[in-house]
């Protein structure tokens, strides 16, 4: 990967798909929520900015998570 608006070679499809078949990848993609275009032989095709950062997960808050001591920790050595 060089930049975001570079394409997604075939060969690194199916390293980050783990499909040779191009239907397994378009399902894969499509599960993920990552855009891609469906080119007339079938092949997917997107850029490695939108695999890293995929259309459903824009916009989301990531909710932090509270760190708490564990108390019951505490009564359970008794």
């Amino acid at each position: 990967m060089r930049n975001d608006h570079d394409i997604i070679t075939k060969e690194e499809m199916i390293e980050l798909t783990g499909h040779h078949y191009k239907t397994k990848q378009c399902e894969s993609l499509r599960r993920a929520g990552i855009f891609f275009i469906k080119r007339p032989d079938g092949h997917p095709k997107t850029t490695w900015g939108h695999f890293l950062n995929p259309v459903t997960l824009r916009g989301k808050q990531v909710e932090e998570e509270k760190e708490e001591p564990n108390f019951e920790a505490m009564n359970s050595g008794r």
